[in-house]
C-alpha cells in the first residue's frame, strides 16, 4: 500500500504527514506539492526545514503559470466561487500523478474535524480512480491537542511567516482569489506591492470589456446585499477610513489542493 499526502505549504498538512510517515513509515510514503509560482518566498523555506526533519523529499509540480496567468487565460476574474487555478494548477495534476502511481493508493488531506464538510469532494474526486481511497490523518484518534503552528515549533521548525502576520493560511503569498475582503485588507497592510500588483490586474482584466467588464474578486457584503467590490475601491476605503481587518464578516475561503 502506497501513501501519497498532499502538502498544501501549510501547517495542518505538515502535520497531517508526520502522522502518515509515523503510522506508515518514511519509505511507503510520497509528499507531493504543487508549485504555484505565486507563493510567498518562506513557504520555500518551511518545505526545505520539513525536507530537512523528517529527511524525505517533497516531490513537486508546476504548470509554468500562475493563478492570474490560469485565469486571464480562461478570460475570467476569479473570485470565491469560481477560481480556475485551484482546479488547474493543484486538483487535475495531482489527480494525473496519482493515475500513474502503483495501486493501491490511499490520499491523505491536511483536513481536520473543523471542515468535515469539505471531506466530501475529494473522496469524489479523487476515489474515482480504481484502487484509490482518501484519508484524513487530522481525524485520527487520538486527536491533536496542540495548534499546528505548535506542533512544528515543537520540531524546532519555525512555521510559515504568513500565520505570524495573522492570515489563517499559508497560500500563494496571501492573495489567494477565494480568501475574502478582510484578508486583503490584511494584505493590503502586510504587503501593499503585492496588494498593488492582482489591484493593476484586476483593473486590466475589467478594461477588457465583455463578461469581466462588471465583475471583481470581492463582494461588497456590507448591509447584507452582495455587489461587485473592486481592489481599488477596497484601497480607497481604507485610505479614508483605515479599515481594520474583522470589519468584514462573511469572508469566504478554501483553496487547498484537497479538492
Amino acid at each position: 500500500m502506497q501513501h501519497i499526502v498532499s502538502i498544501s505549504g501549510g501547517s495542518a498538512s505538515a502535520v497531517a504527514a508526520d502522522r502518515v510517515m509515523t503510522r506508515y513509515g518514511k519509505d511507503n510514503t510520497t509528499l507531493w506539492f504543487a508549485e504555484t509560482l505565486f507563493e510567498d518566498e518562506d513557504l520555500y523555506r518551511f518545505l526545505i526545514d520539513l525536507e530537512a526533519y523528517w529527511d524525505k523529499e517533497i516531490v513537486r509540480h508546476t504548470d509554468g503559470r500562475t493563478p492570474l496567468e490560469v485565469a486571464e487565460d480562461k478570460k475570467i476574474i476569479p473570485n470565491s466561487w469560481a477560481a480556475p487555478c485551484s482546479h488547474i494548477l493543484k486538483q487535475l495534476p495531482f489527480k494525473e500523478f496519482l493515475e500513474t502511481q502503483d495501486k493501491p493508493v490511499t490520499v491523505h488531506l491536511g483536513l481536520d474535524w473543523s471542515e468535515e464538510h469539505r471531506h466530501a469532494k475529494p473522496k469524489e474526486i479523487y476515489e474515482q480512480i480504481d484502487g484509490v481511497t482518501v484519508d484524513f490523518p487530522l481525524m485520527w484518534k487520538p486527536l491533536p491537542l496542540m495548534s499546528y503552528t505548535k506542533t512544528i515549533e515543537e520540531w524546532g521548525i519555525k512555521p510559515p511567516r504568513l500565520y505570524e502576520l495573522g492570515f489563517p493560511h499559508n497560500n500563494c503569498g496571501g492573495r489567494c482569489v477565494r480568501q475574502g475582503a478582510s484578508e486583503w485588507v490584511r494584505l493590503l497592510k502586510s504587503f501593499p506591492e503585492r496588494y498593488e500588483e492582482v489591484r493593476v490586474w484586476e483593473e486590466e482584466q475589467r478594461a477588457k470589456g465583455g463578461a469581466r467588464e462588471n465583475r471583481t474578486i470581492l463582494k461588497d457584503r456590507v448591509g447584507g446585499e452582495a455587489s461587485e467590490l473592486s481592489l481599488t475601491e477596497l484601497a480607497k476605503r481604507n485610505e479614508t477610513t483605515q479599515l481594520e481587518m474583522f470589519n468584514y464578516a462573511g469572508d469566504a475561503y478554501g483553496c487547498f489542493c484537497e479538492y
